[in-house]
């Protein structure tokens, strides 16, 4: 077996694990991606400020390009049960999307999605390795969505999307671009800190046992333990914006932040409840936001045109 075939063997593994967690254990708004409050922010980042929902921007940005436009062919690698690329197909005229995970519990679940909304003919999910398998490249639109972070190389992975578009085609990127394997920079760790150092004792509850405090001190994991988690986890993405850049020059990058939402918030998102706690949370995200600005983000959403 190659080391790519065991790597996605394993990766595959924690996948089909994950789902079954997330069906037994529904989300407690412990992190950024379950909060209101941020989806929000980040979609008005992304130029949508009325969009509440988790990507709504960044589709509503990819449905104003295809504005206008028919049986369009797309393709999404990591699309995990494909929900997204379903909901996005609402909102753009898709004739084929194919949609590609390595985990097979999530391409069944996909299954039973699209035969629920009818859309079996126009969506072609497949359980394997989108790399190996044999692929066109006349499409439209290929989408990443929080999935370009687990691929081995991020090089390899932004030429084989080039090549897959036609002249015109786009290229849409949601995504952690952060340092590989959670190796946090000293920068981002001590804005994280200086946050989590000034918060009341009661934002610190530990929503997983409420008699317990989450410790103040936020810290670097071992790149062993990130691979033991998950051997995907974060691969190669700390070079994602300056392949881009090479790869497609002109692509817009626009920094989502998450040095602070992800590091400082992580699983204490439910303890702010309140007015005054939510107007809290705000002024967290605004600070994110100026962090984010000055190049300390951990996300960002990206547009690239095939030329």
């Amino acid at each position: 077996m190659s080391e790519r075939s065991r790597v996605n063997e394993e990766a595959g593994r924690f996948w089909d694990k994950r789902l079954a967690d997330l069906k037994n254990s529904p989300p407690m708004r412990t992190r950024w991606w379950d909060d209101a409050v941020t989806k929000r922010h980040i979609n008005s980042i992304v130029g949508h400020p009325d969009a509440t929902e988790l990507h709504e921007a960044f589709h509503q940005r990819i449905a104003r390009y295809f504005a206008g436009r028919t049986n369009l062919g797309a393709i999404s690698v990591g699309c995990g049960a494909g929900t997204k690329e379903m909901w996005l197909m609402q909102m753009i005229d898709v004739a084929r999307f194919d949609l590609y995970d390595i985990s097979k519990a999530n391409i069944a679940l996909g299954k039973e999605e699209a035969a629920r909304q009818g859309i079996v003919n126009r969506v072609n999910l497949r359980a394997e390795d989108a790399f190996t398998a044999q692929v066109g490249n006349d499409y439209d639109l290929v989408y990443w969505n929080n999935a370009l972070h687990h691929m081995p190389s991020v090089e390899e992975s932004l030429r084989w999307s080039h090549d897959r578009l036609k002249p015109g085609g786009l290229l849409a990127i949601d995504d952690f671009i952060g340092p590989d394997r959670f190796q946090w920079t000293d920068d981002n760790l001590a804005w994280a800190d200086r946050v989590r150092q000034n918060l009341a004792v009661r934002f610190l509850r530990n929503p997983y046992a409420p008699d317990q405090l989450l410790p103040r001190e936020i810290t670097r994991p071992t790149p062993e333990e990130v691979i033991a988690s998950d051997p995907s986890e974060a691969v190669d993405c700390g070079r994602t914006a300056d392949v881009l850049r090479a790869r497609f020059p002109g692509c817009e990058i626009i920094p989502t932040g998450g040095a602070l939402y992800h590091l400082a918030l992580n699983d204490i998102f439910c303890n702010f409840t309140t007015e005054d706690n939510l107007a809290l949370l705000g002024q967290i995200l605004l600070l994110d936001q100026a962090l984010a600005e000055r190049g300390i983000t951990q996300y960002a959403v990206a547009f690239a045109v095939r030329q």
